[in-house]
């Protein structure tokens, strides 16, 4: 069984074997057809930004602009990434606000009070409930 590189490479072969005009007309609308269902796929259940993604890859194999798009996408994702992963580092070397053994500032012992204790101290009569 053939590895996929090597299905892929006998493919372009293909693909680049039909003229020019052909293959233009042929990646335009395989191409522009996944960017709209992309597009649509925004408000409709699906991978909407992976199906934009993916046609702007096709139509990069043919058009600059769309590789310059595409190039655009790919440095606005791996700077969203790089971000995320500041914020994961960040937040993962903070200590844990509950498992801190700082001492609390706070003007002495606090009791927490049973929601069902009729001598509540906000309501002592009960007028609340």
């Amino acid at each position: 069984m053939a590895s996929w590189s090597d299905r892929w490479t006998r493919v372009r072969a293909q693909i680049d074997a039909l003229p020019r005009p052909v293959r233009v007309v042929a990646v335009t609308v395989v191409g522009g057809t996944v960017v709209l269902t992309g597009v649509a796929m925004l408000v409709l259940p699906g991978p909407g930004i992976l199906a934009i993604l993916a046609g702007l890859a096709l139509l990069a194999t043919e058009f600059a602009w769309a590789r310059r798009w595409l190039d655009r996408a790919r440095a606005a994702g791996q700077a969203g990434v790089d971000k995320g992963r500041e914020v994961w580092d960040r937040r993962r070397s903070a200590p844990d606000p509950v498992r801190t053994t700082e001492p609390v500032d706070a003007p002495g012992p606090v009791e927490a009070q049973d929601p069902h204790d009729p001598q509540d101290p906000v309501d002592p009569v009960g007028a609340s409930r």
